[in-house]
């Protein structure tokens, strides 16, 4: 069967080809003397596709021919493309039946594609036929149809199982490349004094308050300058109000002192003429929890960063650092939720930084020890300490205990007095009935005779399918004015994002009054492609209800919209913005809100800020009343070592590069080795080349990014090797990077015959010109070839100190050898590059 329809194939293809390209006298003869019948007539004459029935093409995808006999099938003037035959033809595999449906997953993403037959096509002998304008949705970017010459010339819109196939070969080559390359990463040693990064920002205020005065405007300035550098073998960060003359907040960094804690010893300002001392040493989870359980977002970037926060990949809000520090309160941030910050730093970088907000109860593994140690002078006090210190150690995979002690300093009849209390807790999580749980139980108590601050507390959650329960009981001592509190909440997710809450929290009193509250809520959260939608209700029997619906788009190039709408009070409060803001760190950043307050006698506001290449910005704001306000300033970042040079990020490190020759092959420079000048190092796009002292400087590399050095050496006899250098600031301190250049080695050998030494000269330089000499690793892959001259003698250059492996093997016709190996060692010794080796071979004449 399937001969006998390659033959009428065949036969349709040559002889339609051909009549085909006939006019319309010719078509008339044909169909007169019975070659073509009237239906064929029809068709060739009206321009029209085949005739219904199957047709074998030449398939070419991508290019390349893969099939001759491609069956096509023609019914009704359309075609149909057999899509498991097209399946077998580029090799894909990744695909399956389910009923009615054909699931495909394409491509190196795997992208899902489900083709319903029901809909789509229609099966015929175990084969399934998709129509041509389907088939090229589904699988093609282009495909050009030649029905005169049976050819179908496709490119696909999908990586196709050879093309990955070609990925992951050359993935692997590199890999096996690279694998014996070694990481060489310098970071910045702490300094006891370098001078750092200057900040200075200044702006001119125009404002007019309607509500006061004439109306007419009035103006004003304001400047900061900012100062951070190495100190103490730590950084040192200050700030100066220009207006004011006042000294702002004064601190000493340790990042990343100890497993992942910050040190951080300050002298801050208190907004009056005294100040306060302060020390702290904690390990930062990304957020804060306020008392009304509102979270709030808090992270350290560089300064003059833009941070957008991102939920479910969309960016819901945007800030601009302030003194280093990025601050989110917004009502989209929950418990129990994941968030992303994409940090952009003024020199065009971006790295993301991921916030979890789940209850981890400060949780140990078995052997981990957390520390949250925190003291602040009181300046009211007369330099009285307040402090806390809180410790939690893993007893076993599943137990922590955790120890508080905590000194507060309050006013008592006009004069501050400590007062100390202390805190043990339990914290133990396991499964039960493959149910994870948590429960804490914790005991406070004072240690002071004049008050009775202590309580119980005893907390446990549970999560069962859907389903989660929280419980929380508290006893209180009569320092606190409620006794005892419950607090109980069942959480059911019947689908993803979707969240329905129902919360009862109960007080009694010393007072012995009562109070009680019981919240239901919902909220659902749902994104597909660059469009978020999230919404929220919630009543209360204490508070009015409240509920808003937020939209999120972020599909218009570099900037997002988002449009807020919340009402209080039962929905008589309603208060809506629509937001424009950037979502770069780049020459051009602006943010435009428009706000609408019931709360405000209907009052519209009008925010547009907009800030230009890094030292230009603009600030406006109006309203319906009149009022007013244009701030226009400069801000600008300084090397204090080199004021000529345009940085663009406080947080910056310089890195000194010192190319040297690396005699020994022990990649750390030595002070008997030379230096080497003239080498070209490049990060990211900026440029040095070494000078005659093979040292050169960048200016404003970001902190706290992995960047590589590309580096390129002029002279030929030199090489980087296998090594591959990488640099990470850490802090303001000059970075000094070593790049170790390797001089090459020149491997000679000489050819020597054990036998026939009276063989003609001519003959023997045949004999020498047919050894081929091999260069191979330990792994017996071959990496330099080279042959004997006339006299016996062979090299290879530009190779490396290591281990290899030489081979010696006839390859001429007239005689026979046995293949000659031996191990060598290539080094340096005594600044010598040329290795001499001698072999003696055996050749047998062949008869």
């Amino acid at each position: 069967m399937k001969l006998k329809v390659l033959v009428i194939s065949l036969f349709q293809l040559f002889s339609l080809s051909i009549i085909a390209e006939t006019d319309n006298e010719d078509l008339n003869f044909y169909k007169e003397i019975g070659i073509i019948s009237q239906d064929e007539y029809d068709i060739l004459n009206s321009g029209s596709k085949l005739l219904n029935g199957k047709y074998l093409y030449e398939l070419r995808v991508n290019g390349n021919i893969e099939s001759k006999t491609y069956e096509i099938l023609v019914e009704d003037g359309k075609m149909y493309f057999p899509i498991f035959k097209f399946f077998e033809i580029i090799e894909f595999k990744n695909y399956y039946q389910e009923g009615q449906d054909i699931n495909c997953f394409l491509g190196e993403d795997m992208q899902e594609l489900t083709i319903d037959t029901n809909e789509m096509g229609f099966w015929k002998e175990k084969e399934f036929y998709v129509l041509e304008d389907n088939f090229k949705e589904y699988f093609l970017r282009s495909i050009r149809i030649d029905d005169s010459n049976f050819r179908l010339n496709m490119f696909l819109k999908f990586s196709s199982p050879r093309d990955i196939k070609n990925i992951v070969a050359r993935t692997k080559d590199k890999l096996e490349e690279n694998k014996d390359k070694k990481d060489i990463i310098y970071t910045n040693k702490p300094t006891l004094f370098e001078l750092g990064y200057l900040r200075v920002k200044l702006d001119k205020i125009y404002s007019k308050d309607k509500s006061y005065g004439s109306g007419k405007f009035k103006d004003t300035w304001d400047g900061k300058l900012e100062y951070q550098g190495a100190f103490l073998y730590g950084q040192f960060l200050t700030s100066y109000n220009l207006k004011e003359h006042e000294l702002e907040d004064n601190k000493l960094l340790y990042n990343d002192i100890w497993e992942q804690h910050t040190l951080e010893i300050g002298n801050y300002s208190t907004g009056s003429s005294s100040r306060e001392w302060g020390i702290s040493f904690k390990k930062d989870k990304g957020y804060l929890i306020t008392r009304d359980k509102t979270y709030i977002i808090k992270e350290n970037v560089p300064i003059g960063s833009r941070v957008e926060l991102l939920y479910m990949g969309i960016p819901i809000a945007v800030e601009d650092a302030i003194n280093g520090t990025v601050y989110f309160k917004n009502d989209e941030i929950k418990g129990d939720r994941q968030y992303i910050l994409k940090i952009h730093t003024p020199d065009g970088k971006i790295y993301m930084k991921k916030i979890d907000t789940a209850s981890d109860y400060n949780q140990q593994n078995k052997g981990q020890i957390e520390y949250n140690i925190d003291f602040r002078e009181v300046a009211q006090s007369g330099g009285k300490i307040r402090g806390t210190s809180r410790i939690y150690y893993g007893l076993t995979e599943n137990t922590t205990i955790g120890l508080d002690y905590n000194r507060d300093v309050e006013s008592i009849d006009k004069s501050y007095k400590y007062i100390d209390t202390g805190k043990i807790e339990l914290i133990h999580s396991n499964y039960i009935f493959s149910y994870p749980y948590t429960f804490v139980i914790g005991k406070e108590k004072s240690f002071t005779s004049l008050y009775d601050k202590g309580k119980f507390q005893a907390k446990g959650q549970i999560d069962i399918e859907k389903f989660r329960i929280k419980v929380n009981r508290e006893k209180k001592d009569k320092y606190y004015r409620d006794k005892l509190k419950y607090e109980y909440s069942l959480e059911y997710r019947p689908i993803n994002n979707l969240l329905l809450k129902y919360e009862i929290e109960s007080s009694k009193f010393y007072d012995k009054t009562k109070e009680k509250n019981k919240k239901y809520s919902g909220s659902y959260s749902k994104s597909y492609k660059n469009f978020l939608v999230s919404g929220e209700y919630e009543h209360s029997t204490l508070d009015k209800d409240k509920y808003m619906l937020n939209f999120y788009y972020s599909g218009f190039r570099s900037f997002t919209v988002k449009l807020e709408n919340q009402w209080r009070d039962s929905g008589k409060e309603y208060e809506t913005a629509f937001t424009i803001f950037n979502n770069t760190n780049g020459k051009f950043d602006y943010s435009i809100e428009l706000r609408h307050s019931q709360r405000d006698k209907s009052m519209i506001t009008f925010k547009f800020n907009l800030q230009y290449d890094n030292w230009f910005n603009f600030d406006m704001l109006a309203d319906k009343k009149g009022n007013q306000q244009y701030k226009i300033g400069l801000d600008r970042i300084i090397d204090l070592k080199n004021p000529k040079t345009i940085i663009e990020n406080i947080d910056s490190t310089r890195v000194k590069v010192i190319t040297f020759v690396d005699a020994n092959n022990n990649n750390i420079y030595d002070k008997d080795e030379k230096k080497l000048g003239n080498v070209k190092v490049k990060i990211g796009k900026n440029e040095i080349i070494t000078d005659e002292n093979g040292e050169g400087v960048f200016y404003g590399i970001p902190n706290h990014m992995i960047y590589d050095l590309d580096v390129v050496i002029r002279k030929p006899s030199f090489v980087l090797g296998k090594n591959k250098i990488k640099i990470k600031g850490r802090n303001t301190s000059t970075l000094e990077a070593y790049i170790p250049v390797k001089p090459m080695l020149t491997l000679t050998g000489k050819i020597n015959l054990n036998s026939d030494e009276n063989k003609p000269y001519e003959q023997k330089i045949n004999m020498y010109r047919n050894v081929l000499a091999k260069l191979k690793n330990n792994e017996g892959k071959i990496l330099e070839m080279s042959v004997g001259d006339e006299e016996g003698i062979f090299q290879m250059s530009g190779l490396l100190p290591g281990k290899y492996i030489v081979e010696l093997e006839y390859i001429g016709n007239d005689y026979h050898m046995n293949p000659v190996t031996q191990e060598i060692e290539l080094d340096y010794k005594e600044k010598q590059t040329d290795v001499n080796l001698s072999f003696g071979i055996n050749l047998e004449e062949l008869k």
